[in-house]
């Protein structure tokens, strides 16, 4: 029997044990009402309510007349909650009837996801109506929006596309996600007992905030009548791929950029902004410009092309047709390797270097689309002379498309290069507006006499020379054609028959308010860009120009660029690579084609040779090594005379 002290000494126990479980539960009480009220609360809200994101409309593209190239539509998601399903077996047959996937598949889902899961997304409406009427257990639906392009593939690279989350992911969708992405909200709903939705009660937390709209200055109608142009000659050509694009003169706005590829269901790549290629005899707009703005020839000068052979740095240069004499404008009216080369060689790489930076090759225009290539332009330090050579008519240096339209922009708008672009402005949901792009003038890169002169070249190109396929009578056109030899795969060289055929230009001739470019990849059969190109190009004009609106028909034929030619009324010079040798007859060219005598000295003795054969001259030779004088001389009036003596450096 315990006493009385041993009693006492466990009732203190006893209460120190009450006490301490009182102290705990207080302790305790106050832990989770006052330091950890705010995790229990949110446990407790999370049991009975749930949270989901209200999707915000993404800002719409437009172009430049208002008309929708891609804009959110409202679209149903489905989900459904397994874990809470009195019936899974008869759920996911009715969720296989409608999607078409196997039951097995559902019932392998509903164990992978017992809590939550997404049984159909952005669904059509025709699939939505069997949604909302089969009684599936736990199904919601939840409102989402959904990338819709009205016009299919029509402009598809330029605006790009967006991904499941309905992100940019490409072209002026991905560049300008900023401006047209918007920001989600959020709506809340009850649960009961079981965890169910109670879809009765929903309101909205977080208002979504809607995305901006985009205005382009692409103009559909134009970019149709790129597309189809380029698909009809893409159908009878099989080139591998073909790009085009146009820029408004008076904006800097693109207007239209297309880009086909052969063969069909290939996703297009935006070949005219992101592609870099040799651009060949389009660039012998950089020697023509640099010797006429250098004052280093005049226009009327004489050039000795060789009879379409010329042997320069251990290398043969050829051009397609062959000439013996040309005006330094017929260089480029008639498209001479030879004779681009040798203004080029004349001017000197470091003068070619400047102009090419100055015409905008070798960097970014700036325009406003992922992934431009900036192309490809070395330092003329590293130019051999044979470099210097064919980067005068496209070889040795790479450029986009837009680079070249852009380049012959500076003659079209009177000497100053453009900054171009896609986007106009932009829309903001409360309807306030922003200016992204307008009008910038780059840099002067011409003066007005240069202009005049390459403005002349351009438009006998398309009446008397390799363009003459281009010509329309409606709507006149001054351009350029370029055919450069594509290279091997693997390099080794160039492959034979096998070129870029292109076409620069801009029209209305007399008035030019558009430029742009035509190109064609290893199309079969005529490899020429006057040919493949040229008329692609004059189809567009025409068909745009014929537009209610746009007043770009002009039926009087354009001056001929003859009247630039000789406007200076300087006297011909005979050119070759060591000095210009004056003649007094301004008529130098039907002097030397009648009577007067070709210009040998200079040449080697079998470049002579050849050159006075291509002339039908007989030849007597004294030495060897570079011709240092002839008889007769260069220039005279010799008419009859069938013998050249050429006197060498060595006798």
């Amino acid at each position: 029997m315990l006493t009385r002290q041993e009693i006492i000494k466990n009732g203190r126990i006893i209460i120190a044990f009450i006490a301490l479980f009182w102290v705990i539960f207080l302790l305790r009480a106050a832990q989770v009402q006052i330091l950890q009220s705010k995790r229990f609360k949110d446990y407790a809200d999370s049991q009975q309510h749930s949270t989901i994101p209200l999707a915000a409309r993404r800002g719409s593209i437009y172009d430049c007349k208002g008309r929708l190239l891609a804009y959110d539509i409202e679209a149903k998601s489905y989900t459904v909650n397994p874990k809470y399903m009195k019936e899974p077996n008869k759920a996911a047959t009715k969720i296989a009837e409608i999607t078409g996937q196997p039951k097995s598949y559902w019932m392998q889902q509903f164990a992978k996801r017992p809590g939550f899961l997404m049984v159909a997304r952005r669904v059509s409406q025709e699939m939505a109506f069997k949604f909302d009427n089969s009684g599936i257990e736990t199904l919601r639906a939840r409102s989402e929006t959904q990338r819709t392009y009205p016009y299919g593939l029509l402009a598809s690279e330029v605006i790009g596309r967006t991904d499941v989350d309905n992100k940019g992911v490409s072209g002026l969708e991905s560049y300008y996600e900023k401006y047209l992405a918007g920001k989600d909200g959020q709506s809340i709903y009850l649960r009961d007992a079981y965890g169910r939705e109670i879809t009765s009660w929903e309101h909205t937390l977080v208002p979504p905030q809607n995305g901006s709209d985009i205005l382009l200055s692409l103009d559909l109608n134009m970019q149709e009548i790129a597309e189809d142009e380029l698909q009809a000659k893409l159908d009878s050509c099989g080139a591998k791929w073909c790009t085009a694009v146009f820029v408004d003169l008076q904006t800097g706005g693109i207007l239209a950029c297309a880009t086909l590829e052969g063969g069909e269901g290939q996703w297009r790549r935006c070949r005219a902004i992101a592609d870099e290629n040799e651009p060949g005899s389009t660039a012998k707009l950089i020697p023509l410009s640099t010797v006429f703005q250098e004052k280093i020839f005049e226009p009327n000068d004489i050039v000795d092309v060789e009879g379409g052979r010329y042997s320069y740095a251990g290398h043969i240069i050829r051009d397609d047709h062959a000439h013996g004499l040309l005006h330094c404008t017929e260089i480029g009216v008639y498209s001479s390797n030879i004779g681009a080369a040798k203004l080029g060689i004349r001017a000197g790489s470091d003068l070619i270097y400047k102009y090419l930076l100055q015409f905008g090759f070798g960097a970014r225009t700036g325009v406003d689309f992922p992934g431009e290539t900036p192309g490809a332009v070395r330092k003329p330090e590293t130019w051999s002379k044979h470099e210097l050579a064919i980067t005068c008519f496209g070889y040795g240096f790479m450029a986009s498309a837009l680079q070249i339209a852009c380049a012959y922009g500076v003659v079209a708008t009177g000497g100053d290069l453009i900054k171009p672009y896609f986007a106009t402005k932009v829309v903001s949901p409360d309807s306030s507006e922003e200016v992204l792009n307008s009008r910038t003038v780059v840099r002067k890169v011409l003066g007005p006499r240069t202009v005049q002169i390459m403005d002349g070249i351009f438009k006998d190109v398309v009446q008397i020379g390799t363009a003459k396929k281009a010509i329309d009578e409606l709507c006149w056109i001054a351009g350029k054609t370029g055919t450069a030899l594509r290279t091997k795969e693997g390099g080794g060289g160039y492959e034979t028959g096998k070129a870029l055929a292109s076409f620069t230009g801009y029209f209305p001739a007399d008035d030019p308010r558009i430029v742009g470019i035509v190109m064609y990849d290893k199309p079969h059969g005529s490899i020429y860009g006057g040919d493949i190109s040229a008329p692609v190009f004059k189809n567009v004009a025409r068909r745009y120009g014929m537009l209610p609106g746009n007043n770009m028909l002009i039926n009087s034929r354009p001056k001929s660029g003859k009247n630039a030619q000789f406007a200076n009324g300087a006297e011909a010079k005979v050119v070759n690579l060591t000095e210009k040798r004056t003649i007094p007859d301004k008529t130098m060219k039907k002097a030397l084609i009648t009577g007067g005598f070709h210009d040998f000295t200079g040449q080697t003795m079998r470049d002579a040779l050849r050159s006075a054969r291509n002339l039908g001259l007989e030849c007597k030779i004294n030495g060897s090594g570079i011709v240092m004088s002839q008889n007769p001389p260069a220039g005279m009036d010799t008419t009859g005379v069938q013998t050249v003596e050429l006197i060498g450096e060595t006798e």
